[in-house]
């Protein structure tokens, strides 16, 4: 998780500065290993280096990583400047917004008393307390999914493992998710992959997990990536093996049984 983090702080790569790809001319690229003291010894000034996109690795000039790090400091440092800015003007704001805050209360007493009292959201898998706007996005959500949108299926999937506004029922979520990875969609690829990994809803299986992570990373879903690093270091030689040999067509969603 720090990683997916600190990428967004990569100021350079998301700018597109600094170190690129050869291949696919991006730039989320980090340090790579040599393959041989040969190798390390014939490339004077130069490094290593992998790209997280199409994983393709290249040398490029040792001082790559330095440049990139002094072009996200000067950013930092304006960023920071920005924020200062931000904060003293919405100090500068504070007394308007208390002025206002007897008439907000009063505003959100008065919705507070339209929305009603909790109701009972019925479903396959259980009855769940839940606000009628709840109830309603609910069905909604529901509906949709039904109808081949692939982001309700991932959302109604994710709520169902969770038990959010639903009563958990990690089978159903996992059949939901798979509906939604088999349209293509990247994050319920994504999803599928650590349902696999995890062993929820679904029987844990590092080479599917690893098979969907990368149709997620050939995607562009750059969490996928560094999700199918951390399972590949976890994975032993002949599971890694299979992985790599596995094929899994995907298939229509409505080839696919849909829950029940």
């Amino acid at each position: 998780m720090p990683s997916s983090i600190l990428k967004y702080l990569d100021i350079a790569r998301l700018v597109g500065i600094g170190l690129k790809c050869p291949v696919c001319n991006g730039t989320d690229c980090r340090h790579s290993r040599w393959h041989s003291k040969t190798e390390k010894l014939g490339s004077d000034g130069l490094r290593p280096y992998r790209c997280n996109d199409c994983t393709h690795r290249f040398l490029a000039s040792n001082n790559a990583s330095a440049e990139r790090i002094m072009l996200n400091v000067t950013a930092g440092v304006l960023l920071g400047f920005g924020v200062f800015v931000a904060v003293d003007l919405w100090l500068d704001g504070i007394d308007e917004a208390k002025s206002g805050h007897v008439g907000l209360a009063s505003t959100a007493h008065s919705d507070a008393s339209t929305t009603g009292a909790p109701t009972r959201l019925m479903t396959a898998g259980g009855v769940a307390d839940v606000s009628k706007d709840q109830a309603a996005r609910a069905q909604k959500q529901l509906e949709a999914a039904e109808n081949g949108d692939a982001g309700a299926m991932l959302e109604l999937g994710r709520d169902l493992a969770t038990g959010n506004n639903r009563p958990k029922d990690v089978e159903r979520a996992a059949k939901w998710v798979q509906l939604a990875a088999a349209t293509g969609n990247p994050e319920a690829m994504l999803e599928l992959g650590r349902f696999y990994r995890d062993g929820v809803g679904v029987t844990q299986d590092s080479a599917r997990a690893y098979v969907w992570l990368s149709r997620a990373a050939a995607a562009k879903q750059t969490d996928a990536v560094l999700e199918r690093e951390a399972l590949v270091r976890t994975m032993g030689e002949e599971p890694l093996k299979v992985a790599l040999e596995l094929s899994m067509p995907t298939q229509p969603a409505a080839a696919l049984v849909r829950p029940k």
